[in-house]
């Protein structure tokens, strides 16, 4: 793939809860689901600002500061470069290049879409604008086809335990699992009694845990308690569950 990032730009990144706040051309939803039964997906990509935009598109393993061309990854992008004028829309198409990937458990990928802005004009005093590109990077999973069980089990199926004053999690499931929120009631009608409120890890890979601190608003044992928790699914939304929560504070 060509590497385009031309120079005298800012290069300005974020990812997509944030995508809509500084970028007008927009992707259609925040994830991709790249299930291995079909050998490409297609993303729509429209133009809501009021000038043409210069779109490249790249697939990286997880490097976040990769460029085109640089990340080894088993898909091809067409076209990896495209014009979108203002109001119109544009389908860039994933194609996947027969992927050496394991066939039990989802592989996380990155799709990246930079929008370069025309060339600024220059001021009445003679000085160039400032040029600024902004990069949108969104999950993309990699799914086999007929994996044992389905997401929403998966959802429902997190395991939670106590650990001293912290939170076990643990995912067995061949699926990425992405938290929103988590919160400890004595039911799920009952006020707090204790919440998850710093997300050192948010997501959750196959068959992987992790330890969240607790911030207790209770001084009795949590044992026995529900957890209610979300996460994101994979249209964007959040799907809610609860389970009763084991082990000792």
């Amino acid at each position: 793939m060509m590497k385009l990032l031309p120079s005298g730009i800012l290069l300005i990144s974020f990812l997509s809860f944030s995508l809509t706040s500084f970028a007008d051309v927009v992707i259609n939803g925040t994830r991709i689901i790249f299930n291995s039964k079909y050998k490409e997906v297609a993303i729509q990509l429209k133009n809501q600002g009021s000038n043409p935009y210069l779109i490249q598109s790249w697939i990286d393993d997880g490097i976040e500061n990769s460029k085109p061309g640089e990340a080894k990854v088993p898909f091809i992008i067409t076209p990896p470069v495209t014009r979108i004028d203002p109001g119109k829309g544009q389908a860039v198409r994933i194609l996947a290049t027969n992927p050496a990937l394991p066939h039990d458990r989802e592989t996380l990928f990155w799709f990246n879409m930079l929008e370069i802005p025309p060339k600024p004009k220059a001021s009445e005093s003679g000085n160039t604008l400032m040029q600024l590109a902004f990069r949108t990077r969104i999950k993309m999973f990699y799914r086999p086809d007929n994996l044992k069980t389905s997401p929403l089990e998966a959802y429902r199926n997190v395991g939670f335990s106590l650990q001293g004053d912290k939170l076990k999690v643990k995912n067995d499931s061949p699926y990425f699992i992405t938290f929103k929120n988590i919160d400890i009631r004595k039911d799920k009608n009952s006020s707090i009694l204790g919440e998850v409120i710093s997300f050192p890890k948010r997501m959750l890979s196959p068959g992987s845990e992790t330890i969240f601190p607790i911030k207790k608003k209770y001084n009795g044992s949590l044992t026995g308690k529900i957890v209610t928790y979300s996460v994101i699914n994979d249209y964007g939304g959040e799907t809610t569950n609860e389970q009763i929560l084991q082990g000792q504070f």
